[in-house]
């Protein structure tokens, strides 16, 4: 009888969890929840920086292609300000005027990131057509 009322007395000391046990699985699994809403966070915001860097590689590759498209005016004297821009980017142009030599840099504001650059620079190269009279032709007024 006595080994009866033995058995159940340790049965029953080792059902269930303690309160403190309890609690450090709760800690632990808030922790754990805590540090996955920080990468998702952090994984949206390098998604996006890598959507505005490639918007901004595309609006600097347009930029490029629509000197191309009128060298021969930019050669002589055309201003650099009517290229086409999309909303939300800015661009710089070094020099400020049209040289064959230019660095083209397209950037964006988002403060969200703090160790990303936001900003795309592009180095370009033109070769000097402007005194071939067959790929520019002259000017009649």
């Amino acid at each position: 009888m006595n080994r009866l009322i033995n058995r159940k007395h340790r049965q029953n000391k080792q059902q269930g969890f303690t309160l403190l046990e309890l609690l450090i699985a709760v800690v632990i699994a808030s922790i754990s929840v805590l540090g996955l809403a920080y990468t998702q966070t952090k994984s949206l915001q390098y998604a996006r920086s890598s959507s505005q860097y490639t918007r901004a590689s595309i609006e600097a590759s347009n930029t490029v292609e629509e000197i191309w498209a009128s060298l021969c005016e930019f050669q002589n004297g055309k201003a650099l300000d009517d290229l086409a821009l999309a909303d939300g980017f800015t661009r710089t142009f070094a020099p400020t005027s049209f040289d064959n030599e230019m660095i083209i840099t397209i950037a964006w504001g988002d403060n969200r990131l703090t160790d990303a650059d936001n900003e795309v620079k592009v180095e370009v190269v033109f070769p000097n057509i402007s005194a071939d009279t067959t790929l520019c032709p002259p000017v009649v007024s």
